[in-house]
């Protein structure tokens, strides 16, 4: 394979352009052990123009289910708490609500609505409010948009200010899994958006680091999701860990306000934690260079690299996330929750019925078997 043969001066020469070269000057000698030490050197940064100060590892609560971990990652002083009111079925705003109630003034929360109507919307945004115990929002994020039409929607701007006028929701702004670079560039043009949740991670290409600096410099905050690219087990990787070198990749880009890592034990968490105010190192860029060749072609990485579109307007990307949920995260609920997202169901239907795929990933993933295993994932839930 040819990524496995690429050598490691190739491999970082192309992660320094991804990153506009910033690669080589952040070299240094070792992450500090996640085991070794227990109290993390705190980093806090800016969320765009909220002012708000959030630890630059912070938590992505969607796959954790224990409230023990949330308790760790507080107690190691980690601030910012990324949920939504769809996660395990508002279970998983219920978790945060009961760990955090009588901390609340020490966090800070930020959920997720769907595209609705204004009667089913309000009546999502006070469920989480209920789930959350408490009176406000911190970030409320707009779930999962797709489209530059979608970000600029009057009817988005109309809602998320009234929750603000309300007092529901100090900041808003949405989130996205493709096409993020012309969403996060669309987003720019106006005031609107406080903050974006996007994925971000080393696969990228730098029309994406572009489009974050473009976003970040008009004052929206940038959150980064997926920065581990799938979440796999080092059991899987035959022993490769490869998390902490990618979440620290991703925060060397100092336009990423906080990272949201889907940590679900203590050891994660602390791993991830330890991250914080270190640097890349010569392993670390030999652990990617051997994550790389492990994930071509085998999940999408939402590198925004492929080649053409489906003319009947199916969100492949979309689609594709279900296989990452069940290769990378095992998470069967998850694959549930995005199959019943917008018309899923549909789309994979129209795509059971083309002869082909016309659109090309530049990685090797072979798109049109991808979709035959998501069709079977549909029918199996």
């Amino acid at each position: 394979m040819a990524l496995e043969k690429m050598g490691r001066r190739k491999f970082m020469k192309s992660l320094s352009s991804a990153f506009l070269g910033v690669v080589g000057s952040h070299l240094w000698r070792g992450f500090p052990s996640a085991h070794a030490e227990k109290k993390p050197n705190l980093e806090y940064r800016t969320l765009g123009k909220t002012g708000l100060k959030v630890t630059a590892v912070s938590m992505g609560v969607m796959n954790c289910s224990d409230p023990s971990v949330l308790l760790r990652a507080f107690d190691l002083g980690i601030n910012f708490y990324d949920t939504a009111d769809c996660y395990m079925g508002g279970r998983n705003e219920e978790m945060v609500g009961k760990v955090f109630e009588g901390k609340r003034q020490q966090v800070l929360l930020q959920t997720k609505v769907h595209d609705s109507d204004e009667k089913k919307m309000r009546a999502s945004v006070e469920r989480s409010l209920r789930r959350l115990r408490t009176d406000y929002i911190d970030v409320l994020i707009w779930h999962s948009l797709h489209s530059t039409k979608e970000v600029s929607d009057p009817r988005l701007f109309e809602f998320m200010t009234k929750m603000k006028k309300e007092g529901k929701a100090r900041f808003t702004g949405f989130s996205s899994h493709s096409s993020m670079a012309s969403l996060l560039q669309e987003a720019s043009k106006s005031n609107t958006h406080d903050v974006a949740l996007v994925s971000y991670n080393f696969t990228h290409s730098k029309n994406l680091k572009e489009a974050v600096a473009l976003a970040a410099r008009s004052g929206i905050g940038i959150v980064a999701m997926k920065t581990q690219v799938g979440g796999y087990k080092k059991e899987k990787m035959g022993g490769l860990n490869p998390h902490q070198a990618a979440l620290k990749f991703a925060l060397m880009d100092q336009n990423i306000s906080c990272a949201v890592p889907g940590v679900t034990t203590i050891e994660e968490i602390e791993e991830c934690a330890a991250v914080m105010r270190t640097l890349l190192t010569e392993q670390n860029i030999d652990e990617l260079k051997k994550y790389h060749g492990f994930l071509q072609g085998r999940i999408c990485t939402f590198c925004g690299g492929c080649s053409g579109e489906c003319p009947h307007g199916v969100s492949h990307q979309e689609l594709l996330r279900v296989v990452m949920y069940r290769e990378g995260y095992e998470k069967d609920q998850l694959i549930q929750e995005a199959l019943e997202e917008r018309t899923s169901a549909q789309n994979i239907e129209i795509c059971s019925d083309c002869s082909s795929c016309s659109v090309v990933c530049r990685r090797g993933i072979n798109i049109k078997a991808q979709m035959k295993l998501v069709q079977g994932l549909l029918r199996f839930s």
